[in-house]
């Protein structure tokens, strides 16, 4: 039986994701983040890592919302960084990153176990 948290867990997970890729996606084409760096560095080393659980988040799977949490924390950083230069772009990645957040650690608290266990033989 499924806990009644998890389908909020999943609209809070891909909500803040979705939000936080688009915020930073459009800062850097549009050069409101750090205009001074070349767009392709910040892309490499802001968007990419936001590619590597997204397998795993749109196909609910427990083990990617328990790891993507630490990935979140590194985007908690960006969000600080950006404070002084943008104060409103850096609210909504700290927002979004903290929606995502929190929709992953309840997801992956409440989700059922998806690992396979492999019986034991019976002594005799």
């Amino acid at each position: 039986m499924h806990h009644p948290i998890l389908p909020l867990s999943r609209i809070l997970t891909l909500a803040g994701y979705a939000i936080l890729f688009i915020t930073l996606l459009l800062g850097i084409v549009l050069k409101k983040i750090h205009s001074e760096l070349p767009e392709g560095f910040l892309i490499i080393i802001w968007i990419v890592p936001l590619l590597f659980p997204l397998r795993g988040l749109l196909q609910a799977k427990r083990y990617t919302h328990a790891w993507g949490s630490f990935l979140a924390c590194w985007y908690l950083v960006v969000g600080v960084d950006l404070w002084q230069a943008n104060p409103a772009i850096s609210a909504t990645v700290l927002m979004s990153t903290t929606i995502w957040f929190t929709g992953m650690v309840l997801f992956a608290r409440f989700s059922p176990f998806d690992w396979k266990v492999i019986p034991r033989p019976r002594s005799k």
